[in-house]
């Protein structure tokens, strides 16, 4: 076992329960095979990485396991986002891995630089956060050593204010942050984000060649 592990957070793959904020602009046919786009696009970024990956699946495996593939997955727990996260790192950890970075599923651009960054950057800092535009962040990473599920409790979950929030619980930690990336929430994410990537190392992407087939 790889002592090195990336977690994603991935909900089951059905009509009308992914990315709901923006099935209402798109349509929710197109955002599901969008959204089985995004999962696919960081599967494959994954599977190039020196370390575990698993998927975090809400509520139920089997769909996710047909659609996306089984690497040890394993269910969310019942809760709010923070009681989530915390319990997947909790449980991860308790399996021997040493280093864990958590994402979700809204930013299928991640590089496989970002990882590789993220488990490097874990050698000299408690945590690593990759912030998204919207306020919040797309990406959290710990050591073993230096979990620290203070940052789980009483946030504003959904809301501009995650990162700060998360940011204030951890003012005598050592903190790296990533780049800034765009979670795709709604349809003027969706369109920043075409616009940005089309032409980029990512245009050969499963989300760009779907959004190539399927503009109106």
């Amino acid at each position: 076992m790889n002592k090195n592990l990336v977690i994603m957070f991935v909900k089951e793959p059905k009509l009308g329960f992914v990315k709901t904020r923006l099935s209402k602009s798109c349509g929710e046919e197109f955002t599901l095979d969008l959204y089985k786009c995004f999962v696919h696009d960081l599967i494959t970024t994954l599977k190039v990485g020196e370390y575990d990956f698993k998927l975090c699946v809400y509520p139920n495996l089997d769909l996710v396991n047909k659609e996306f593939g089984d690497y040890h997955n394993f269910l969310q727990v019942d809760g709010d986002l923070g009681l989530k996260m915390k319990k997947a790192f909790f449980d991860q950890f308790a399996h021997g891995y040493e280093k864990i970075v958590l994402i979700g599923s809204d930013t299928p651009h991640i590089s496989k630089e970002i990882f590789a960054e993220s488990f490097f950057q874990l050698n000299s800092n408690d945590i690593v956060l990759g912030p998204s535009l919207d306020g919040g962040y797309y990406l959290i990473a710990f050591n073993k050593n230096t979990f620290h599920d203070e940052v789980f409790k009483n946030i504003s979950w959904s809301t501009s204010s995650v990162l700060s929030q998360t940011l204030e619980k951890l003012n005598d930690k050592k903190i790296y942050l990533h780049k800034i990336l765009n979670d795709i929430d709604i349809l003027d994410d969706l369109k920043e984000f075409y616009n940005e990537y089309k032409n980029s190392d990512f245009k050969n992407s499963n989300t760009i060649s779907f959004l190539n087939q399927n503009q109106n």
